[in-house]
């Protein structure tokens, strides 16, 4: 009767491991939660990680298997000013998956609600200029609330962001290095940037929170990513120069999130094969 039940179990057993097994090789997995602890109105933490095999095979196989990782680098995203999680989430629908199952993206809203183009929250920035663009408002109470939102969600590995959210993003590695923000998280270990441009260039005034930001090569794992008809294009390089050994993607479009044609999945992969001796 023992020897029964016993095989019994071992067959239900069996079963429920190939059960899980088939799930997981035909899975999308979306983590809900990231977003708990914000009531405001249109906020949202989206996360998604693609559990779905990779079965494209090109000429950068290698570079791809090279990069091959059971621990997935997390990136707090920072949309672009008047945009949203929700918006910016779905700005890399156009990105392959051979890219996107390889890392952990959550987006936050912005701290500030824009008001416009319509009356509703649903659109935010991380800073404010003055009518002139000479000052910033309220750059240190962005700052602070990504800290909090980094304590909150964390951890994390590196940061993404796009437009004004890659200009804050530039700028936030100096600004932990030298002490002056970031302290109650771990370090920031590699960002991309998306059409940026740096704080104190020709284009943004410097806030005094910033003031030291860039006075040191930023020597961590960089992606930049600017189009040939960007707005950002003739201010990117600035930001470029600021860090050490950076990877550049040129694509052709403008100010976006770009599709990524051949050259760019090489320069991508090759980054997040930097990105994995980090982790």
């Amino acid at each position: 009767m023992i020897e029964k039940v016993n095989k019994s179990r071992a067959l239900i057993n069996w079963r429920m491991i190939t059960f899980l097994l088939l799930l997981l090789q035909n899975s999308v997995m979306v983590r809900p939660g990231d977003g708990v602890g914000d009531d405001r109105k249109g906020s949202s933490s989206l996360n998604y990680i693609s559990m779905v095999p990779d079965k494209e095979t090109t000429g950068i196989q290698k570079l791809e298997n090279d990069i091959r990782s059971p621990k997935k680098p997390r990136f707090l995203c920072l949309h672009g000013h008047g945009s949203s999680a929700a918006i910016f989430r779905t700005y890399f629908d156009k990105w392959p998956e051979s890219v996107t199952s390889k890392i952990d993206l959550v987006f936050i809203n912005g701290p500030f609600p824009i008001g416009y183009p319509t009356p509703d929250d649903e659109h935010f920035e991380w800073f404010t200029l003055d009518k002139v663009n000479t000052e910033h408002d309220n750059f240190e109470e962005g700052i602070s609330y990504i800290e909090n939102r980094m304590i909150e969600l964390g951890p994390f590995d590196g940061v993404l962001g796009f437009s004004q959210g890659a200009i804050v993003t530039g700028s936030l590695p100096g600004m932990q290095e030298q002490g002056v923000c970031l302290k109650k998280v771990g370090k920031i270990e590699h960002v991309v940037i998306i059409s940026g441009a740096k704080l104190g260039g020709k284009l943004f005034p410097l806030p005094k929170l910033a003031e030291a930001a860039y006075t040191s090569p930023i020597d961590i794992p960089s992606l930049h990513i600017f189009g040939k008809n960007d707005v950002a294009r003739l201010n990117a390089p600035e930001l470029v120069e600021a860090y050490v050994d950076p990877l550049v993607i040129y694509h052709h479009g403008g100010h976006e999130v770009p599709k990524l044609d051949e050259q760019g999945l090489e320069i991508m992969f090759e980054f997040l094969r930097r990105i994995k001796a980090t982790l």
